[in-house]
Parts: structure tokens; sequence; C-alpha cells
């Protein structure tokens, strides 16, 4: 009996150790090998009655953040670029951060591939990005341009674009980390259009509240990468901590509303946890409820 008892105790003891084994190895190979290629298509649809007809259901997909590297490869964003096709938009905005460290990249692999790529995305009413902070660290502020527009799209620097006869003025703001960034061209958003600005670095937000835009995209936070919430102060880059994912309501002179994009790729560790990578759909909606 005393031998049984001994038994049944140290299985009850091997089981106790193996539990946190298995619980962690499992929390790992989650991490590392299925989170960061679980694609998350976020919906989010805009109203407002300066949406021109026009501009009704317009379709816009977003993206950031693929810091092409050691952890992410264009094989892995291949799938990326069916699910933006697939969503059949207008416009695709990239927000910055193509390649995690461009020389490293530069000297191992062809940077021709991210540009070939990039021309599969389909998107009739154009293509436009602006830098992100590792476009400049990582050595591409001379090769970044030229990789986009191969692959089709338009680099705004500091720049505006009007598309007049969808009453939609785009303005892009350089990076405010490393780069020529400059906030002060939000100020060019003009009232009677629907403005919308692409700035990498979110926090930038709080910089430009007196002008008149109605919508702020934004990536470079990854939505934390890890996010477990308690290693802000680790984790969350420099202009990167007060507007961390998802939607928010600006108190801003046309009442903006920002979205921060959770990104596509890996930076520093090759994880993510509770903040899968992400496409951003928006669909413009003319509101009419003020109308008279």
């Amino acid at each position: 009996m005393k031998k049984r008892n001994s038994r049944s105790r140290r299985k009850i003891f091997l089981l106790f150790l193996a539990l946190p084994f298995l619980f962690f190895s499992s929390l790992y190979i989650y991490a590392k090998y299925i989170e960061p290629f679980a694609l998350n298509t976020v919906p989010l649809t805009i109203n407002s009655d300066l949406i021109k007809e026009d501009a009704d259901g317009l379709r816009i997909v977003v993206f950031a953040d693929t810091h092409f590297g050691k952890y992410y490869s264009t094989e892995d964003f291949e799938s990326v670029i069916l699910a933006i096709n697939e969503e059949e938009p207008d416009f695709v905005f990239f927000l910055g951060d193509l390649m995690d460290h461009y020389q490293e990249y530069s000297e191992t692999e062809n940077v021709e591939e991210i540009s070939d790529l990039l021309l599969q995305i389909n998107a009739p009413l154009g293509k436009y990005a602006v830098f992100g902070n590792h476009d400049y660290g990582g050595g591409a502020e001379r090769s970044y341009p030229d990789i986009m527009e191969a692959g089709g799209f338009s680099v705004l620097l500091n720049q505006v674009n009007l598309f007049e006869n969808l009453g939609i003025q785009l303005i892009g703001i350089d990076d405010v980390l490393i780069g020529y960034g400059s906030p002060e061209t939000a100020q060019k958003a003009e009232i009677g259009l629907f403005d919308i600005v692409l700035a990498h670095e979110p926090d930038i937000a709080d910089e430009i509240l007196s002008a008149d835009f109605d919508l702020m995209l934004s990536g470079h936070t990854h939505g934390r990468q890890i996010n477990v919430g308690f290693f802000d102060d680790y984790i969350l880059p420099p202009y990167g901590q007060t507007y961390i994912q998802g939607l928010y309501e600006l108190s801003s002179a046309q009442d903006a509303t920002l979205y921060v994009n959770a990104g596509i790729g890996l930076t520093k560790l090759p994880f993510r946890f509770r903040s899968p990578p992400e496409l951003t759909v928006i669909t413009l909606r003319r509101d009419l409820s003020n109308d008279q």
C-alpha cells in the first residue's frame, strides 16, 4: 500500500513538473510559428458628410511595418498580397518600415523581389506610401523610394495629393524620428474636402490637432507585437506610446479619427502574441444625416 501511494505521489509530482513545460512550449510555438502568420483583416467604415457621392463606397487597404529581414521573408508576404487583392481596393496605403535593416538585407537577399511583389498589388486609384524610421535607420534613405516606385507606389514626402473628382486630399508626412517629417504639412488640409493623413508614427496626431484633417492612418507600434500590457515602457517606441493600436477619436479641429495598424512583420524578436499581423480595410461612406 505504501509503495502504491509513493508511486501516485511521484506521478503527481512529475505531472506538476510537466504542465508548466507543456504550457510554455505551446506558448512559444504559438507566438513564433502561428500568430506571426495568422493575418487578421480588420474592416472599418468611416462615415462623413464630406465624402462625395463619387467616393461613397470607396475601399482602402492599409498595411504597414513589413520589416523584411531575418524574421519575415518575401515568401511570407505572398499570402498578404493575395489577401489585399481579394479585397479589391481602390487605394492601397503603406505606412512605412519596409525592411528591418536595409544594409543587412541587401547583402543576402535580392531587394528587387520586394518591388516585384509590391507590383502585384492592384489598386486602380493608386498606391501610396510614406517613410518609416527603419527605412532611414536601416540605410535605405536613397533606396526606399526607388524600391517602392518600382512596385507601383508613390512615396509622399511631406506632400499633398488632391483627387478633386473624389473630394479627397491625401497628405503624406515623412518619418519624424530619423527622417525629415514635417507635421505642419497637415495644415494643408482643406475645409470641404475629406482629408486623409498618412504618417508612420501615430503620436504626431497630438501635434496636428489644429489641422482640419478627417482621418489619420499610422503604423509603427506593431500593436505592441507582444501584447501583454505591462511591458509598455520597454516595448513601445518613441512617438508610439499614446496611440498604440486600433481606432481613436481625436479632439481635433475636425473631430478626426486616427487608426493605428498593427503591422505585418516582426522586429527585434521573432514573436507575436495577442497582436496578429493586420490588414485594415476601410470603406468610406457618405453620411447624409446632417443634411437639411
